[in-house]
């Protein structure tokens, strides 16, 4: 173990009791993480970074604190700190118990797999209900946003499949953002980021990229990262946010939000080398979303059939 971390662990045996520390791989976050136990138990979870990233870290232990309290199934933060000596910052979690949904979703029935994503659906709802401090003119943000993704695609050379006509869509639809509410968003919201125990969500992990906006945004990353592994848990993350009650407006909007993030994903490919495992990801998600009619994606409609 790097004899930072080692240093640290002996400054944090001072304010939390555990016996042994084990480090955690699963995940794509930039952090280093380690479970820490207590007599065999895992019931810390350390998630340690560089000493730059400490105001981020203030900001998602403040609002992690506020979601916890407002009973969203998260984890307790229990600690945040900073060695200016090591160059490290952490935050202090409690541990929960369990495995991802990218594990457990596969092994259970259509019908549960809707019924936990109903569950989750309504988490997403009780994480909207933090409002930034103070009011700022998100839409134009989120265009200034897209128009510097759109000039990185054009320096990078690459192109997508039906480019022109995704463009054209959100220009002319990209008016819809001046009506939006602005919360907090979880971002990174889907099963990789969910624990089941038992066969049941048992909590939401990984704020770390939390940001603020339209709320119904965070849906996009269904067809990217959901519904290759659960349709029914992707369409009852839908009825479970809404109550069963989608509002008419909805659907035009997720197709923009699905819209302004492709050449984003085009990005991802280029950087990862990955170009031709995103192209083929983009014409996935532009063939099966309905942008010429404002309605529900194909597969949103195949789950309808399938789902209770």
């Amino acid at each position: 173990m790097d004899e930072k971390i080692q240093e640290l662990l002996l400054e944090i045996k001072h304010k939390v009791d555990f016996d042994r520390a084990e480090l955690l791989n699963k995940g794509h976050s930039t952090a280093k993480k380690y479970t820490l136990y207590q007599a065999d138990k895992p019931v810390y979870l350390l998630r340690v970074y560089e000493l730059t990233s400490y105001a981020r870290r203030l900001e998602e232990y403040k609002y992690l604190r506020q979601h916890f309290n407002n009973g969203v199934s998260c984890q307790s933060p229990i600690y945040i700190d900073a060695s200016d000596s090591l160059e490290l910052c952490y935050l202090l979690l409690t541990y929960i118990d369990g495995d991802s949904g990218e594990e457990v979703l596969p092994c259970l029935s259509i019908q549960s797999q809707y019924q936990q994503g109903l569950a989750a659906g309504k988490e997403l709802r009780m994480i909207h209900k933090v409002v930034p401090d103070l009011p700022f003119n998100w839409a134009e943000k989120r265009y200034n946003k897209y128009i510097q993704k759109k000039i990185k695609v054009k320096i990078n050379n690459t192109t997508f499949y039906r480019q022109p006509y995704m463009e054209s869509f959100i220009e002319n639809n990209i008016n819809l953002l001046n009506e939006s509410s602005i919360c907090f968003q979880h971002d990174d919201f889907h099963p990789s980021n969910l624990i089941f125990k038992d066969n049941k969500l048992n909590g939401i992990i990984d704020f770390s990229r939390f940001d603020w906006g339209d709320p119904w945004e965070e849906f996009f990353k269904l067809p990217k990262y959901t519904c290759n592994i659960s349709k029914s848990f992707a369409n009852g993350q839908i009825q479970g946010y809404f109550k069963g009650k989608i509002p008419n407006d909805f659907w035009m909007k997720y197709n923009l939000f699905v819209a302004l993030n492709q050449h984003a994903t085009l990005i991802g490919g280029y950087e990862n080398n990955k170009i031709a495992e995103a192209l083929n990801k983009i014409e996935l998600t532009i063939t099966t979303h309905d942008f010429s009619n404002g309605g529900p994606p194909k597969w949103f409609l195949e789950s309808e059939n399938i789902s209770p």
